[in-house]
């Protein structure tokens, strides 16, 4: 008894404190609500068909992890690529090969609509390792895009398997210096417009 009635004292107390109009409201308790994020895990290979070179990269393989909003259709993924070896022949008969790495600047982003997937990625192009007619070539610690390349992908959409293909353009390069500076040598002969990509996405399950 002596319980319920202190109970009851204090509840009068902490009325009598409120001012006058105010309404005690009870939590509402709602229902969760579900994740709209769909995380997926990708393998990604490719090959660049590098215009001006006629010459083809094998790109990959790599990996994409993305999560796809399943209300708006929204995608955004971190993209790693591994470095690539480049075979290339130059004014038609000086053989030239290279490391190629493609370095994202920012996340892949991306929308699905009405069965079709389109997403960007940014990525710089560096050059390392370069043998022009098998004697090394000194282009430096940072030879690569001045800019970043805006890549523009598109496909039909599936979980399991995504096609994607790509035309871009390949910025101008900087930072090419070795022993003398060569960065118009490999914008004259790589940058340029009309590079395809064709890159397949595989989920692994």
């Amino acid at each position: 008894m002596r319980v319920a009635l202190v109970v009851a004292v204090v509840a009068v107390l902490v009325l009598a404190l409120l001012p006058r109009g105010h309404v005690v409201r009870y939590a509402q308790v709602k229902p969760p609500v579900p994740a709209a994020g769909l995380k997926l895990k990708y393998k990604v290979d490719g090959v660049n068909r590098v215009a001006k070179l006629q010459s083809d990269l094998v790109i990959g393989p790599g990996s994409l992890e993305t999560e796809i909003d399943l209300i708006t259709g929204d995608l955004k993924g971190d993209l790693t690529l591994p470095p690539s070896s480049g075979y290339f022949i130059v004014f038609g008969f000086m053989p030239n090969t290279a490391k190629v790495e493609l370095i994202p600047t920012a996340q892949v982003v991306g929308k699905i609509s009405a069965g079709q997937i389109k997403a960007n990625s940014q990525l710089h192009i560096k050059l390392s390792d370069v043998h022009v007619d098998g004697q090394f070539l000194d282009v430096g610690p940072d030879c690569k895009t001045e800019t970043p390349a805006s890549i523009d992908l598109e496909g039909p959409f599936d979980l399991a398997k995504i096609p994607m293909k790509a035309t871009f353009t390949i910025p101008a390069f900087a930072g090419c210096r070795g022993a003398e500076r060569l960065d118009p040598l490999f914008t004259g002969l790589i940058s340029g417009p009309d590079n395809k990509l064709d890159m397949t996405l595989t989920a692994q399950l």
